[in-house]
């Protein structure tokens, strides 16, 4: 995702959902409704109602996009939500691959895609423990294009099992090899980044 895609996204829900937010809820609100919903989805997929963790996936997923460009068009960017944006959806994904990995052994494919995100997030807390600084680089287009791959994978595993639907097999497998490539794309750019940034403050 381009900064023109991402100024086009920000500036839809500025001109349309924006314009109903209430003014007392913050991006990081949101945040929070993201990290509340990840044990709500966990609990409806444990009790096989999938429709309802579709639904709440879906939902939190939308979170991501809006409080990030709520936060970019009231100019309301806070270092801690720098952090807890990407943690909520890292653990959202990884909760989500992990119990359906763990239930639904066809989908072995969803246990490199953790892998991955694992691997960029413990090198994110090392990169705020060595800097003893929680700025850590921000996602480009590798990253944002991972989470949309990821979470269109895991959407579409959901319609799988709401539906039981087989064309949805395929669908999922596709998002999901999309997700693992433009994931290690996004782990060596943010390595790669990484190292410049701790050769900065040395």
């Amino acid at each position: 995702m381009s900064n023109q895609f991402q100024q086009l996204v920000d500036e839809f829900w500025n001109r349309t959902l924006f314009k109903f937010w209430p003014k007392g809820l913050k991006p990081n609100h949101l945040t929070c409704l993201r990290f509340f919903l990840i044990p709500v989805i966990l609990y409806l997929l444990a009790t096989e109602y999938f429709g309802g963790a579709l639904f709440f996936f879906f939902l939190a997923a939308l979170t991501d996009s809006f409080d990030g460009s709520w936060a970019r068009q009231r100019k309301q960017i806070s270092e801690y939500g720098i952090i807890l944006d990407p943690l909520a959806d890292k653990l959202l994904v990884i909760l989500s691959a992990l119990f359906l990995f763990w239930h639904y052994p066809y989908f072995q494919i969803l246990l490199i895609m953790v892998i991955i995100d694992v691997l960029i997030l413990v090198e994110s807390l090392g990169l705020v423990i060595i800097n003893h600084d929680i700025t850590t680089p921000s996602a480009d287009w590798t990253g944002k294009s991972k989470m949309i791959f990821q979470v269109m994978g895991l959407i579409t595993i959901f319609l799988y099992l709401t539906t039981s639907s087989p064309i949805w097999l395929p669908i999922s497998l596709i998002f999901l090899y999309l997700a693992i490539f433009t994931g290690l794309l996004s782990w060596f750019n943010y390595s790669h980044r990484s190292l410049k940034l701790i050769k900065q403050r040395k």
